[in-house]
């Protein structure tokens, strides 16, 4: 639940809703390097390799580990390669159907970041490879850069209610 409250110029934003803690992997390598990561939501299987295929053969990458981290919707990506932060900006932004906020959460912070655990009792399974000629350049085991941040559990919709002056109303988001 979201309410707001304007006084004047200025806004006031309490937030209520339902957490879970989730453990993630940053694709900053302790070099400075960046892995390449992808979240889709709202998306086939065929739809993310599709677009994934493109973009491997555009920018002549390695193999790349496709997951299933929700029943046939909702996929992650790595691929072990080591590029630029802007490299990583431009190959994740090229490719189709990538997940907004992942895109736009990853920019503002400087580094993207997938769930490594599960939410809502859901692991992330691999679900498919798309294999290249082209040698990885790291491996799992480079990647140190772990956190532990909240997202919100599957569940009923939330409730968005606006106080003040002429804007008194409750909706569904």
């Amino acid at each position: 639940m979201i309410f707001k409250l304007r006084f004047g110029k200025w806004r006031l934003t309490i937030t209520l809703s339902p957490v879970i803690d989730v453990v993630g992997v940053n694709s900053k390598l302790k070099d400075g390097a960046h892995i390449l990561m992808w979240d889709w939501d709202d998306m086939t299987l065929e739809e993310v390799i599709a677009g994934l295929n493109m973009v491997q053969l555009l920018y002549d990458l390695p193999n790349i580990y496709i997951l299933e981290s929700k029943a046939k919707q909702n996929y992650m990506a790595y691929c072990f390669v080591k590029v630029t932060w802007q490299q990583a900006k431009e190959i994740i932004a090229a490719t189709p159907g990538v997940c907004e906020n992942f895109y736009k959460w990853g920019v503002f912070r400087g580094k993207f970041t997938l769930r490594v655990t599960p939410k809502s009792g859901r692991w992330p399974k691999l679900v498919h490879i798309l294999t290249s000629p082209r040698k990885e350049e790291c491996t799992p085991e480079d990647m140190a850069d772990f956190v532990q941040y909240e997202t919100i559990p599957d569940g009923p919709k939330r409730w968005l209610i606006r106080l003040g002056k002429g804007e008194r109303q409750a909706r569904r988001i």
